[in-house]
């Protein structure tokens, strides 16, 4: 299934207000979609995201915009969705709980507008938010 078409079956916020053709040409420009509708905003998957990952996912969020970047949550990046997307150094962070190694090859890949993309096992990360926050912290960059 198409990137454009898992966007439209999700309904995802981050690329509500984002047309077709809008999001081809920034595709295409900068080989991801994010403008000021959708920068620095912390938005969901979907429904079936687990709180854990929404809670990763908002630390990573955090953790970038007190460093001062631009930041996209559930961005278009080349083929795929990253979770969270550092658009100033074009980093994608992708959270996933048993990521096999074939899938995540092919996360990897389909990330193609990133320049780097850093995958989180949520099994790493501790349970306790303070210590998930003091985990991650060591992780992004």
């Amino acid at each position: 299934m198409s990137v454009r078409r898992k966007i439209l079956l999700y309904g995802l916020s981050s690329q509500k207000e984002i047309s077709q053709n809008a999001a081809e040409k920034m595709l295409y420009k900068k080989g991801f979609v994010l403008n000021e509708r959708n920068a620095n905003c912390l938005f969901p998957h979907n429904k079936n995201e687990s709180l854990k990952h929404w809670v990763t996912k908002a630390i990573i969020f955090h953790i970038l915009r007190k460093k001062g970047r631009n930041v996209g949550t559930e961005i278009e990046v080349g083929n795929a969705i990253a979770d969270v997307f550092d658009s100033d150094n074009r980093i994608a962070y992708e959270i996933e709980n048993n990521f096999s190694k074939t899938r995540r090859e092919r996360k990897i890949r389909n990330l193609s507008g990133a320049k780097d993309v850093f995958v989180i096992d949520l099994r790493s990360v501790p349970n306790d938010i303070d210590a998930a926050k003091k985990y991650l912290e060591e992780i992004v960059v």
